[in-house]
C-alpha cells in the first residue's frame, strides 16, 4: 500500500459518512465566521471568534499550545492566518477520519456474532 492510496483512504473514510460530514460542515461554517468576523466586523476590543474552531478540532489543534512563546511572533499577519487556517484544516481532516474509521468498524459485524434472521 503506498503514500497516495492511504491518503485516499484517509480522506475516503473523512466524508463518506454523515457524521464526519456534519462535523466538517460545522468547522467550516465556524472558520467562515472567523474570517468573516476578522475582515469585516470592526471591533474596539480583541474578538474571541477565533477560538471556535480551535476548540472543535481539539485535540490535534491543542498542538499550538506546545510551541514555545514567541513562535509565531515575528510572523506577518497573513502567514499567521494562513498557519492558523492550515492547523484548523489538518486537524479537521484527521478528526473526520477518525470519526469515519470509527462509524465504519461499528458498521461491520462483531466477529463470533449470530447473523440476524
Amino acid at each position: 500500500m503506498n503514500i497516495s492510496r492511504r491518503t485516499r483512504t484517509a480522506l475516503t473514510r473523512a466524508t463518506d459518512n454523515w457524521l464526519s460530514r456534519v462535523y466538517l460542515a460545522a468547522v467550516t461554517a465556524a472558520t467562515g465566521y472567523v474570517l468573516f468576523d476578522a475582515l469585516v466586523v470592526d471591533h474596539p476590543d480583541a474578538s474571541m471568534a477565533a477560538v471556535v474552531p480551535w476548540l472543535l478540532t481539539a485535540p490535534l489543534s491543542l498542538l499550538y499550545t506546545l510551541l514555545p512563546d514567541g513562535t509565531l511572533s515575528g510572523t506577518s499577519t497573513g502567514a499567521f492566518t494562513a498557519l492558523y487556517l492550515a492547523g484548523i484544516a489538518f486537524a479537521a481532516l484527521a478528526n473526520a477520519a477518525f470519526m469515519g474509521h470509527v462509524v465504519h468498524r461499528l458498521r461491520r459485524p462483531f466477529p463470533g456474532a449470530a447473523p440476524s434472521a
